[in-house]
């Protein structure tokens, strides 16, 4: 299928994307990343064969999103385990016997933080700093994360399973794999869900069936957000369209967003509701799919959405609409494109104006910069905008939190 994947040229060296295909399956996130953004969604998943060998643009790890994925794959082994000895709750005897095999909360979560850490070897943009400062900023969050867990785990109810539960032993497989089976009275954690009509797909958190209804829950370690309920209407419509997992066509009862100090409950759609969504969701996959066929990617900036993405660096159209320093108050955080000019002392630069040539930015390091060259054209992300009373131009700061991409020809 090599033949058919578009090239596209990002301006920054060693990042030119050879564009995704079309995906299998689409679940609720991706096409909301699709729709906030063309662009963003297919710079974060192309190829980047100069830069390594992994599939999607390297993401930037933050400890905050970090945290999240940690308390989720806690809260993934702990129910899993507590599933498979048939508790039904956190207080029985048979529960503290399995934290006490697990080695209790906090070496789950130590566990975790330690394979999540590991996937992030290899990452371009993790350099040895970075990383070991990730991991400190995660290990103080240990206790937070621990209590999270008990909070999370203090309301999941656990209904007695009549026989052995199916798909939680097999919750990796592949969506279209022998691992799917049909979700029997029990408890379910981490089931995939499938609609083959729509392709679309999404893993739910926890699958409640027992003989009058059927419950959906979320684990959210976020802030509380409306459209956390959307993706549960979502949820209600997988269950509805999988003629594997939802075998009897049961429908769906209640669905709820479970917050760290509360949870949210709503009742799932009916059926009327239902085929509304479900002809919604499958004009918004055609659409989405419609996009995938463009050789340059429509991009959609606006200054709340290109502050978080993560491939900005790569796309011409934020640099476009990106703020000039000289807008800016004192303490900002802002992101810089120019040219590199004369260096100023041991640890500071000065930065022109690609239109002008004028010196537009003093900039300074804690330390020397391979990027940082005379006449080479950089794009740096996450300066901070300083005050120096002795220096008439405008000063930033490359911190810790600082990245310099360098510029080719070519723009994105």
């Amino acid at each position: 299928m090599s033949e058919n994947r578009i090239s596209f040229a990002t301006g920054v060296e060693a990042s030119e994307a050879v564009l995704p295909l079309r995906p299998a399956y689409w679940s609720y996130s991706s096409l909301q990343e699709m729709e906030a953004c063309p662009r963003r969604w297919m710079l974060s998943r192309a190829e980047y064969p100069e830069l390594w060998g992994k599939r999607g643009y390297p993401r930037l790890p933050v400890a905050a999103a970090l945290f999240g994925d940690v308390v989720h794959a806690v809260l993934e082994t702990i129910v899993k385990r507590l599933v498979a000895a048939r508790c039904t709750s956190l207080r029985t005897a048979e529960a503290v016997q399995v934290l006490r095999d697990l080695g209790g909360i906090t070496a789950v979560v130590e566990t975790a933080m330690r394979n999540l850490l590991a996937m992030l070897e290899g990452n371009p943009r993790l350099d040895d700093d970075r990383m070991k400062r990730l991991s400190v900023e995660l290990r103080d969050r240990v206790p937070h994360a621990r209590a999270q867990v008990q909070a999370y785990l203090s309301r999941t109810a656990l209904p007695a399973t009549p026989h052995a539960t199916g798909p939680q032993a097999d919750s990796r497989t592949s969506v279209r794999g022998p691992g799917r089976r049909p979700a029997v009275l029990g408890t379910h954690p981490e089931i995939p869900l499938v609609a083959e009509t729509l392709r679309l797909m999404g893993r739910v958190d926890l699958l409640t069936v027992t003989q009058d209804r059927v419950d959906i829950t979320d684990y959210k370690t976020g802030a509380e957000d409306p459209s956390h309920l959307d993706q549960l209407r979502l949820y209600a419509l997988l269950w509805d369209l999988d003629r594997i997992a939802n075998h009897e066509r049961r429908p769906a009862t209640e669905l709820t967003a479970a917050y760290s100090s509360r949870e949210i409950t709503i009742p799932a759609p009916g059926d009327s509701q239902l085929r509304d969504l479900e002809e919604n969701v499958r004009q918004r996959i055609a659409a989405a799919e419609t996009e995938l066929v463009a050789s340059v990617p429509r991009a959609l900036p606006s200054k709340q959405k290109c502050a978080l993405c993560q491939v900005r660096h790569l796309c011409n159209a934020y640099w476009e609409q990106a703020p000039e320093a000289h807008t800016l108050s004192r303490g900002t955080w802002f992101d810089y494109q120019g040219v590199v000019g004369p260096q100023n002392g041991a640890h500071s630069w000065w930065l022109l104006s690609e239109r002008t040539g004028q010196k537009t930015i003093l900039l300074r390091a804690a330390a020397t910069m391979r990027a940082l060259l005379p006449s080479r054209r950089i794009r740096v992300l996450n300066l901070r905008l300083d005050d120096d009373p002795e220096v008439e131009a405008i000063v930033a700061t490359l911190t810790a939190a600082s990245e310099v991409f360098v510029l080719t020809d070519s723009k994105g």
